[in-house]
């Protein structure tokens, strides 16, 4: 970990050319090294003011600037800290980048802002990642998740367990100390009732993850299905632009395509991928192979298939092919506009024997068909679960905060496990001590400088 005494410098806006630029400076010394670049000084201003300054160095005046005070502890970092507003030249912010570094600063490492807020108690480590989060958020529902980390949801939830653990780990330490009187200070049934309280809670926590990872890194839907059966007609139609090159020619997609679909909030993200089928050269196999690779890593999976042309034995094979890769199956009938039959017609046909051979739904569109853009999307929307978005509890997005959590919870099974045989109190403790630890990993309070190497270093520089 790098020294924390350090005053630390870097631009807190995007490269390129603006109509202003921010560059951020703090640390113990942040105000001696803004002095040494600025015309007037700002050491002897109040905090939380701000100030127009002309900005200077060996060379003379090179910009005018507003120059915003924040005089710790009441800062984000918990320091000294300085923003400087500039004309967003990067000519400008390089110079002020230079002169900053020549009046005793550093450049800042990704995260070491936020790093600091963290280390001085501003921040616990989970809120810290709801500030990373809350910065790539793309989409309404990963936006509240992380604003609803940022300011602490999760992090009470898991303290209020802690605290409880807590209570009970210091009785049975207690009673260790008191072993030859033989002592109970712990009741028993209590704890019995507390530990079941306990599991629930976390493994409540626990099942958010599906939903919210999804949230956070968007709902992987796969489009597959046998060459020419218009999945990249379909993958245009959500996208509403020509992204994929459609064709009469089978095998036309050869490689993936992902981009990105906003619906109610909800990010998707959709993969085109090659037909599957028998390839008949090395390219067209690595394609099929990596259609397969993003069938086992996606939430859900498209079967697109060709509503004039496929049997029912090419569906059940395709889609026990595609089930042995991942749970759930949609199968979308294309070409509706070709059949001759309305949509009734097809449904009546096609759906008992889809759902029976593995399907979790089924619906009929016709590519070309605006209209049956609205009802794809409805469908991928309704896949979403609603409780959890539509409230304000707390969801676990990370699979770092999963892992602890399921850490937490086998260790809890342990400590019941022990009560249930009659096991002495020190085993108790030990298991006890290990949940606490897993929780504690969650919000920093248990941490190592790997972790924390870890988690910073997925920050921005500037943050």
């Amino acid at each position: 970990m790098l020294s924390r005494e350090d005053v630390i410098a870097a631009r807190a806006t995007p490269p390129g050319s603006g109509a202003i630029a921010v560059v951020r400076i703090s640390g113990p010394g942040a105000l001696t090294v803004a002095d040494k670049v600025v015309s007037r000084p700002l050491s002897d201003c109040n905090s939380h003011t701000a100030h127009l300054r002309n900005l200077v160095d060996a060379d003379g005046s090179f910009d005018e600037a507003l120059a915003v005070v924040f005089k710790g502890p009441k800062t984000y970092t918990g320091d000294d800290t300085v923003e400087f507003s500039v004309h967003g030249s990067e000519y400008i912010v390089h110079r002020l980048l230079k002169a900053l570094f020549n009046a005793g600063a550093r450049p800042a490492e990704a995260g070491e802002f936020t790093f600091r807020a963290f280390f001085n108690g501003k921040l616990d480590l989970a809120q810290a990642e709801g500030v990373a989060d809350l910065i790539a958020a793309d989409s309404a529902a990963s936006h509240r998740a992380a604003f609803h980390q940022l300011k602490g949801g999760v992090s009470k939830d898991i303290e209020v367990l802690r605290q409880e653990l807590i209570r009970f780990a210091a009785l049975i330490e207690l009673e260790l100390d008191f072993g030859e009187e033989d002592v109970e200070f712990a009741g028993r049934s209590e704890l019995r009732e507390m530990l079941n309280n306990t599991t629930t809670a976390v493994r409540a926590l626990m099942q958010t993850f599906e939903t919210g990872n999804a949230i956070r890194e968007g709902v992987q839907v796969v489009l597959a299905g046998r060459p020419n059966a218009g999945k990249s007609t379909l993958f245009n139609l959500l996208l509403q632009e020509d992204r994929a090159i459609v064709s009469d020619i089978a095998g036309t997609t050869r490689d993936s395509l992902e981009d990105r679909l906003i619906i109610d909030g909800i990010r998707f993200r959709l993969i085109d991928t090659a037909g599957i089928r028998e390839a008949t050269d090395t390219i067209e196999k690595l394609g099929i192979e990596r259609t397969f690779r993003h069938i086992s890593g996606g939430a859900l999976t498209l079967l697109v298939f060709d509503l004039v042309s496929s049997t029912k034995e090419e569906l059940a094979k395709d889609i026990a092919e595609i089930r042995a890769h991942t749970g759930m199956v949609i199968c979308v009938g294309n070409k509706l506009d070709l059949t001759g039959r309305n949509e009734n017609e097809v449904y009546a046909f096609w759906n008992d024997f889809l759902q029976q051979n593995g399907a979790s739904a089924f619906v009929s569109v016709s590519g070309l068909n605006e209209a049956h853009r609205e009802h794809l999307k409805g469908l991928l929307r309704g896949l979403v679960a609603t409780d959890d978005l539509d409230s304000d509890k707390s969801m676990v997005t990370s699979l770092r905060h999963f892992h602890a959590l399921q850490k937490s919870e086998q260790a809890l099974v342990l400590v019941m496990q022990a009560l249930d045989n009659g096991l002495s109190g020190d085993l108790l403790a030990s298991d006890l001590r290990e949940a606490l630890n897993a929780l504690g990993e969650v919000t920093g309070q248990v941490s190592n400088e790997d972790l924390l190497d870890y988690v910073f270093s997925k920050f921005c520089i500037g943050k």
